[in-house]
């Protein structure tokens, strides 16, 4: 492709920030119950969990993660994409599943993020810079 042509709307990455492939145990929570999933993989703005419950498109949920630390680590999102099946994700869940954009997050997944991102080997460019000055 040349640098003038567009690259194709297929290929684009529709993410803000990239995932990181992360297994954790999570409590979600909507208005009328709460249930359990996992963590297939997480990004800055959202996740996909695997869990024996799904809800519809546009639910609300509240995510609480269920980690070693025991710190209250909580955000909201809302339910985008949901899957019932293997054959309908191409997440590569091994149960049903749902990706769940994030509108609002508390200061514990801020820390837990950046403990996700530091972990998969992602570097700060800001601070490479910093290093080479």
């Amino acid at each position: 492709m040349s640098p003038k042509e567009p690259a194709s709307p297929v290929l684009q990455e529709r993410r803000a920030s990239r995932r990181n492939p992360i297994q954790v145990r999570l409590q979600l929570a909507d208005l009328v119950s709460s249930f359990l999933g996992r963590s297939v993989d997480v990004s800055r703005g959202g996740l996909f969990v695997a869990s024996s419950e799904t809800r519809r498109v546009g639910t609300l949920l509240r995510v609480h993660v269920l980690g070693p630390r025991g710190e209250a680590v909580f955000a909201v999102g809302v339910v985008v994409r949901c899957f019932s099946d293997l054959e309908g994700s191409r997440e590569g869940s091994l149960s049903p599943g749902m990706a769940i954009a994030l509108t609002s997050t508390s200061e514990a997944w801020d820390r837990f993020w950046e403990d996700v991102r530091m972990t998969d080997g992602e570097e700060d460019e800001a601070g490479d810079d910093e290093d080479e000055a």
